[in-house]
């Protein structure tokens, strides 16, 4: 086994999907579970929302026209309440799915720190979440209109938005080793290159129809996989975790503080001629001043 080119790991998390059905069961049980909750929030919308609506709009349009507005805007609340859950829950459970492929890549080599940090929630994490998916939505939404531009406006929307998808996929990887926000974002732009790659190849996938219903989840399992060889196979020197040995800025800035305040100190001492030496004697040893 060896560290492989980043682009080819979106495509080796869809052999891995296919070849590991024990990853299928994580699937299975999060379509389940939004499958339930549409059910029961489409039910409760419908019993009580949809007939208040429409009760109420009755009092300004005629009756049989405030039924029909009131249908649409409960299947559009619905539309966005589950859209709003959906988001939150497949963020989480993208987690659950990359935490899998970890510990089963990576359980051999680093065992008891997989099960200390597996369950980490960490505040650097929540903040890369939070920074990457906000300036992602906006970055997507500033950029959809490059696809207008015949191929060329695709490839450059590719290129753009690929490099910080494969950052957010690996948010995970980071926080598992224990690396913070800065440091996470420093190795990313170390490995500009490799991040790109990986993230153009993953967004190709997730524009093929039909096959985009999964692509998602493959390039999770992908940047789990990648993360796991890094992980086993980085040169030392590159590796993230070589991050955590380097000292923080903070602590930096209270040395060169502190070298500074030495040096005013000895600046302000000057220094003694020979005669104050053997006055004062401050060297014992030293030769008396001949007298004349």
């Amino acid at each position: 086994m060896t560290l492989h080119q980043s682009h080819s790991y979106p495509i080796r998390g869809f052999f891995y999907l296919i070849q590991h059905r024990s990853i299928w069961r994580y699937i299975i049980r999060a379509l389940i579970i939004m499958i339930l909750v549409s059910i029961i929030i489409s039910i409760l919308l419908f019993l009580f929302v949809f007939p208040s609506q429409a009760n109420g709009l009755s009092k300004y349009m005629a009756n049989w026209i405030s039924w029909i507005i009131s249908f649409i805007l409960t299947l559009f609340e619905i539309g966005i309440i589950i859209l709003i859950f959906s988001s939150l829950y497949i963020a989480y459970y993208m987690d659950v799915i990359f935490d899998a492929v970890w510990r089963q890549e990576t359980m051999i080599i680093n065992e008891n720190e997989t099960r200390e940090r597996i369950l980490s929630t960490s505040l650097s994490c929540i903040k890369s979440f939070l920074t990457l998916i906000i300036f992602r939505v906006f970055l997507v939404v500033l950029t959809s209109p490059l696809n207008i531009i015949p191929i060329f406006g695709t490839i450059l929307y590719i290129y753009i938005n690929g490099y910080y998808y494969a950052w957010s996929l690996h948010c995970r990887y980071f926080d598992l080793i224990g690396l913070t926000f800065a440091q996470g974002k420093h190795f990313v732009e170390q490995n500009r290159l490799d991040y790109t790659r990986f993230g153009i190849v993953a967004i190709l996938f997730e524009m093929i129809p039909f096959l985009n219903i999964i692509t998602p989840i493959t390039n999770v399992i992908g940047s789990a996989i990648w993360a796991s060889h890094i992980e086993r196979f980085k040169q030392p020197l590159e590796h993230p975790r070589s991050y955590l040995l380097s000292p923080t800025p903070t602590l930096i800035k209270e040395e060169e503080n502190d070298y500074r305040r030495k040096i005013s100190e000895k600046e302000k001492v000057s220094s003694s001629n020979y005669k104050q030496v053997i006055e004062n004697n401050i060297y014992p040893s030293a030769p008396p001043i001949e007298k004349e």
